[in-house]
C-alpha cells in the first residue's frame, strides 16, 4: 500500500538553518495493518507521515502509493492521493471553520464532486464511527465540547473514505475518558473498513493495545519496522533512543529478572493478566 524508496527530505536547503530531517528510509506497509509510528521528539515522524499524501516532495527517493510514484507521475495523482491517504493532523478541532457540523464533515466530499445523496450518505457514516448523536449536525462545531470537536475533526478525514487514515497523536489532551473512546472508535473504524491506519502517538500504552505493527523512527532514520511483539522485545534498545516501553511491560521484565517463570512479551493488561491466570495455575497444581 505505501512503500518508500530511499526517502530522504532536508529543511531549509542552501540557508543557515538546512536540516535533514529524514534520510533513507525504506519502509513497504502493507495494505489494511494498523501501524504505530513511534519516536522521540524530532525524530521525523512527522515529517514520514506528510509524504504520504503529498504534502510534502522528497529532496531524493521515491514514495508509492498503491504502486503509484506521487512525484513522477501526473498532477492529477497527487490530488487523487490527498483523497486516498486522510490526514489526521494533532489537534485537528483547530482547523473547523464551517457553520455546521455537517457542511465541516462535508467539505472533503463535496471537494471530490460527489453527488448530494452520496455526500449525505458519508456524512452520516462518518458521524456514526467517532461515536456522535446526529443531532447535532446542525449545529455550530465552536458550540461543541473539546472531545465533540476533535471527534467531528476525525469524521471529516474519515467522510473522504481514504485507502490509508493517518492519525498524528489523535488522542493528545483529552482526558483518559476521552482518549479510550477516540481509539476505540478508531479501532472500531479499521476493523470495519479493512482501511490502512498509521498512528503517530507517545503513549505506548495506546500503540500497544491498538496497533498490528509498529514503525520506530530515530535520529530521522527507520530504527525498527516489525510486529509488535518484535518492537517491544528489544527493551534496551528502546530506552537507549529515549523511548519507552508499556508499563505493563515493565512489570513483567522485572517478575522475570527477580526469577519468575514469566514471558516477556506481555504488552497489555489482557496480556498480563492472561500470563499471571497461567503462573498461578502452573502454581497453583504444584502445591494441591
Amino acid at each position: 500500500m505505501i512503500k518508500t524508496e530511499h526517502l530522504t527530505y532536508t529543511y531549509g536547503i542552501g540557508t543557515p538553518f538546512e536540516i535533514t530531517a529524514i534520510e533513507d528510509i525504506n519502509i513497504h506497509i502493507e495494505k489494511g495493518d494498523y501501524v504505530g509510528v513511534i519516536g522521540h521528539t524530532g525524530s521525523g515522524k512527522s515529517t514520514l507521515i506528510s509524504h504520504f499524501n503529498a504534502i510534502l516532495k522528497p529532496t531524493s527517493g521515491r514514495i508509492l502509493i498503491d504502486g503509484h510514484d506521487l512525484w513522477s507521475e501526473e498532477k492529477k495523482t497527487r490530488i487523487q492521493t490527498r483523497f486516498d491517504v486522510g490526514l489526521v493532523f494533532q489537534y485537528p478541532e483547530h482547523q473547523l471553520f464551517e457553520e455546521t457540523v455537517y457542511k465541516d464533515i462535508a467539505f472533503g466530499p463535496k471537494n471530490m464532486g460527489l453527488s448530494g445523496e452520496e455526500i449525505d450518505k458519508r456524512v452520516k457514516k462518518a458521524l456514526d464511527f467517532v461515536g456522535l448523536s446526529r443531532s447535532i449536525l446542525e449545529k455550530s462545531p465552536f458550540d461543541l465540547s473539546g472531545g465533540q470537536k476533535r471527534r467531528v475533526a476525525i469524521a471529516g478525514v474519515m467522510a473522504l473514505e481514504p485507502k490509508v487514515l493517518i492519525l498524528d497523536e489523535p488522542a493528545a489532551g483529552l482526558d483518559p475518558r476521552g482518549r479510550d473512546e477516540i481509539l476505540s472508535r478508531i479501532r472500531d473504524y479499521h476493523r470495519e473498513t479493512r482501511s490502512t491506519v498509521l498512528l503517530v502517538s507517545h503513549s505506548m500504552e495506546d500503540i500497544s493495545r491498538n496497533t498490528n505493527s509498529i514503525l520506530v523512527m530515530n535520529h530521522g532514520r527507520c530504527a525498527m519496522h516489525a510486529s509488535v511483539s518484535e518492537v517491544f522485545d528489544r527493551t534496551e534498545e528502546l530506552i537507549q533512543m529515549g523511548l519507552d516501553v508499556p508499563h505493563i511491560t515493565k512489570v513483567f521484565i522485572a517478575l522475570q529478572e527477580k526469577g519468575y517463570p514469566v514471558s516477556r512479551n506481555v504488552y497489555t493488561i489482557e496480556q498480563g493478566k492472561a500470563e499471571l491466570m497461567r503462573l498461578l495455575g502452573k502454581d497453583g497444581d504444584q502445591h494441591a
